[in-house]
């Protein structure tokens, strides 16, 4: 059987998917690091190549006895170890709870995690990493550049966000595969309705002025305090009762512990959080600008951090304002840059006030005409009256294509190549942006759908790609569609490897 090391999700496909490769004898997994929800039948079926996602990522003092004898080391002085170092420590503000967790720290955690993956990959010898989803916890990045650095094949899935659609594609190439079976028509026409409807509701913001993703609209809807009250009655005094009880133990416990080193108890921690939401959002409304749309202006709408879709889908582009900077470099000194907060950096106080700088935006406004616009600026408007729209990979892009205006993408997003959309090159310049005539709508649908039929499968990455598409996965022709799909495309990846 060929050899492959699997990062996967929470999603029961995954886990049925490695387990009809081995029952086949197509494939075995020899390193897995996957939900840990999955990790008592994975190590029942695949033993101890089966790691913890939680050892890895929250409890690093359990990996012990690694016994590293300098399997490939020469990583440690490697491009490849600078860039994880970089991007994996800034994966771990998602662990800062409460400002605490520092620099030396996640050096020796990152370290720590480096030899355990090099001295099991380089035990394990696997022919391709495969990723249900492209890495974005550190651990899982770390494993993807040891990856690139021993030269191991690379594929990744990725989804639609507007259908519960899969593609595969190799990372170092970006080429995106094509299945070799066709899925139930009746099945394929409701997805194509889906993409179909999407398109029409956006373009029906030309009529109210306004457009709403469902997701968004539903993280709106939970700042109320009505909601807030329910969702604590329901699930959140369970949570935080089990935070109360965790960080106790870990206060009497004699083993360090990095996200609290200093032992904060209850009431500390807690004024530790509501201060970090308060001073994102105090300096939010210090620097936003009264927005002048009188001259020229670029659009930049910011993403939610800490999130996949910037670090690490948006590679080099991972630190916003590498974007816009390389963004003013290229535009006229006339050309000014609206710069907008994104909702969710408020809707998801907690996350949010983990993954931004109150600095940031003091920042923005020290570069050349920019101008900060406050989360709740209305984004239509903007697009409207914009020369163009920058984002690192977020729809905002594909939306502003749709409403008849050029989009600039920095990162590597499901719908790259669409007309209308421009993918980052260095060498871009200001012109390159009127060169071709703006596409009209029917254009974008045409290669949406014919893009659907080429390189997607029906599939959901991950459970909340699940939960947004509740209608899909409750159905059975759904869920053995997603099988089908997936095994089709992975058993053309391994019949290629060399035996």
């Amino acid at each position: 059987m060929k050899k492959y090391c699997f990062m996967m999700t929470g999603s029961q496909l995954w886990l049925d998917v490695a387990f009809e490769l081995y029952s086949r004898g197509i494939a075995e997994p020899v390193f897995w690091l996957g939900d840990d929800r999955h990790l008592s039948s994975a190590r029942q079926k695949f033993g101890d190549v089966v790691l913890s996602m939680n050892d890895l990522v929250h409890y690093q003092h359990k990996l012990q006895n690694i016994n590293f004898d300098g399997q490939a080391a020469g990583f440690f002085t490697s491009e490849n170890y600078l860039r994880a170092k970089d991007r994996c420590l800034k994966m771990m503000d998602r662990l800062d709870l409460y400002g605490t967790f520092s620099r030396q720290d996640r050096e020796v955690i990152f370290n720590k995690l480096a030899i355990c993956v090099l001295e099991r990959l380089e035990t394990a010898k696997p022919q391709v990493l495969i990723m249900a989803e492209l890495a974005h916890s550190h651990a899982q990045y770390l494993v993807l550049e040891i990856c690139l650095y021993l030269d191991i094949e690379i594929i990744k899935f990725n989804n639609w966000m507007i259908a519960p659609l899969l593609y595969m594609e190799n990372v170092r190439t970006g080429e995106r595969y094509a299945p070799s079976k066709d899925i139930d028509e009746a099945l394929s026409k409701r997805l194509e309705l889906e993409i179909t409807g999407y398109v029409a509701r956006v373009l029906k913001a030309k009529k109210s002025s306004s457009f709403e993703l469902g997701y968004m609209k539903k993280q709106r809807l939970m700042l109320s305090w009505k909601f807030q009250m329910i969702n604590f009655l329901k699930s959140g005094w369970l949570q935080l009762t089990r935070e109360v009880w965790f960080q106790l133990r870990k206060n009497l416990s004699s083993t360090y512990y990095n996200i609290n080193p200093y032992g904060l108890g209850f009431f500390t921690r807690l004024k530790i959080k509501r201060r970090r939401k308060n001073n994102l959002l105090r300096e939010l409304n210090l620097k936003s600008d009264q927005l002048s749309l009188d001259k020229k202006f670029v659009y930049f709408g910011l993403h939610f951090e800490p999130e996949r879709t910037t670090n690490p889908d948006g590679g080099v582009f991972h630190d916003q304002i590498l974007a816009i900077i390389a963004l003013r470099k290229i535009l006229p000194s006339e050309v000014e840059i609206i710069v907008k907060e994104h909702p969710s950096q408020f809707y998801m106080f907690e996350k949010g006030a983990r993954g931004r700088s109150p600095l940031f935006y003091d920042l923005l406004k020290n570069i050349k005409g920019v101008q900060l616009a406050h989360y709740e600026e209305d984004s239509y408007n903007l697009i409207r009256e914009s020369v163009f729209v920058a984002t690192i990979t977020g729809t905002l892009a594909l939306e502003a294509a749709v409403l008849g205006k050029k989009g600039l993408i920095f990162g590597n997003s499901w719908f790259t190549d669409t007309p209308n959309v421009i993918f980052w090159r260095n060498g871009l310049e200001y012109e390159d942006f009127f060169k071709e005539e703006v596409k009209p709508p029917d254009e974008i649908l045409k290669f949406l759908l014919d893009q659907k039929a080429l390189t997607t499968v029906p599939g959901c990455q991950n459970m909340s790609s699940e939960n947004a598409h509740a209608g899909y996965t409750c159905d059975e022709k759904f869920r053995q569609a997603e099988i089908v799909g997936i095994m089709d495309f992975l058993e053309n990846l391994f019949s290629r490897l060399p035996e």
